[in-house]
């Protein structure tokens, strides 16, 4: 599984080849996971602990 090319090959390669779209693509993807994992996680928080309250 970790022989497998993903994500970081695919940014490494973007980067040796100054192609900019693909770098700039790959970051938008990776900021967008890292909100919506952030917004999950502060949810969950919400549903597992009757202390914390959103306005």
């Amino acid at each position: 599984m970790f022989q497998w090319r993903g994500m970081g090959d695919l940014l490494l390669n973007a980067i040796r080849t100054d192609d900019v779209y693909v770098t700039m693509a790959w970051l938008i993807v990776t900021a967008s996971v890292v909100i919506l994992f952030n917004l999950i996680a502060d949810l969950l928080y919400a549903v597992l602990d009757p202390r914390i309250r959103y306005a």
